[in-house]
């Protein structure tokens, strides 16, 4: 995926997540994998937490179960403390960022299209 500042959502994806506010030590047991570089990230290394949902399909068993229109928990996805900060950075520059791609990319893209070079570039042209 590749930069974006408008996100493609039309209500209807195939699951949902909440962004984290904070890092946190990985509590869990064992080790996870980080859900953009997929580099291990130990019990007790800073991470963000990704808590993710779907909601049933109609007419599906789950529905049945849960009840239309809820929230079925599916597994959390964990993001190392280096994808991280370079998650929170993109958010916060209002970039359309999903957890699941690799965050050292979408930071080169970035670089490639608004870096020092780019912006000097741009200013040769106008002056």
């Amino acid at each position: 995926m590749s930069l974006s500042c408008e996100c493609d959502y039309d209500g209807d994806a195939e699951w949902y997540y909440n962004t984290p506010d904070d890092y946190a030590p990985l509590s869990t047991k064992r080790s996870r994998k980080c859900c953009s570089c997929k580099e291990r990230i130990a019990v007790g290394d800073l991470s963000l937490r990704f808590s993710r949902w779907k909601h049933p399909e109609y007419g599906s068993i789950a529905e049945k179960i849960y009840g239309e229109g809820s929230e079925i928990p599916i597994a959390d996805w964990w993001m190392c403390e280096r994808c991280g900060d370079l998650y929170l950075s993109l958010a916060e520059l209002k970039f359309c960022v999903d957890p699941g791609d690799d965050m050292r990319e979408l930071v080169r893209e970035y670089a490639e299209l608004y870096g020092p070079q780019e912006r000097a570039a741009k200013k040769g042209q106008h002056g």
